[in-house]
């Protein structure tokens, strides 16, 4: 998935409309000041991804003393070859819409369906987090979590394991014999026959064997 266009409106700090319509393909890099409202708009990307328009988990969207606010994120994204749109809007005017090119989908509807289209869930109750993230929770990283990678995995395993069988049975059809060819001539060029190491995997495990031999050398002479 490729995002291509965000635009926030009287969300945080961004009470007039903003919007981000060049991303590059690749890496993008926010750069500015403290207190700019680089993580609002990370916040607002995860918004309308994972939480639903008629949660209250929302409620920190809104800007500070504007009870009346409603909070909007849009989104231009790609995602297997086909061009998507969500717009999503909370608290005071609720309202979800993701649309792709003639057919158009609205509220729980749109949710439900793109939380199927990127592999994830939504929480019954209050704001979402890592455990409803699936697939796309493997690649949320935010600042100072990027060691605690054994919760989003636990969490995917459901949702990777139906994209794996969906693989494999891709792999399985005529479609795939190209890969399995492939893949058989690149293991002959590592292993025999009978699974023994042969060429560059066998030469690299005697280097690490020789390596081993001169680093207990080396500490037994220190």
């Amino acid at each position: 998935m490729k995002l291509t266009r965000l635009r926030v409106a009287e969300l945080r700090r961004f009470r007039e409309p903003f919007e981000i319509s060049d991303f590059a393909p690749g890496l993008n890099v926010f750069a500015a000041p403290n207190e700019s409202g680089k993580s609002t708009l990370v916040r607002a990307i995860r918004a309308a991804f994972f939480e639903r328009h008629r949660s209250s988990g929302a409620e920190d969207l809104r800007p500070w003393g504007d009870s009346a606010a409603a909070p909007s994120v849009e989104l231009d994204f790609t995602l297997g070859g086909s061009d998507y749109r969500l717009v999503k809007s909370f608290l005071q005017k609720k309202r979800c819409e993701l649309v792709a090119g003639a057919r158009r989908w609205e509220g729980a509807e749109a949710e439900d369906h793109l939380a199927e289209l990127l592999g994830f869930e939504f929480a019954s109750r209050g704001a979402s987090d890592e455990k409803h993230w699936g697939i796309p929770g493997l690649l949320w990283v935010e600042q100072g979590t990027t060691q605690a990678i054994a919760g989003p995995v636990e969490h995917a395993a459901a949702h990777l394991q139906r994209a794996l069988n969906a693989s494999l049975g891709e792999v399985a059809a005529t479609g795939g014999d190209e890969v399995l060819d492939r893949v058989r001539l690149l293991r002959r060029e590592l292993l025999t026959a009978t699974g023994r190491p042969t060429g560059a995997l066998a030469e690299a495990q005697r280097a690490a064997e020789e390596s081993a031999e001169r680093v207990a050398e080396t500490e037994a002479a220190v």
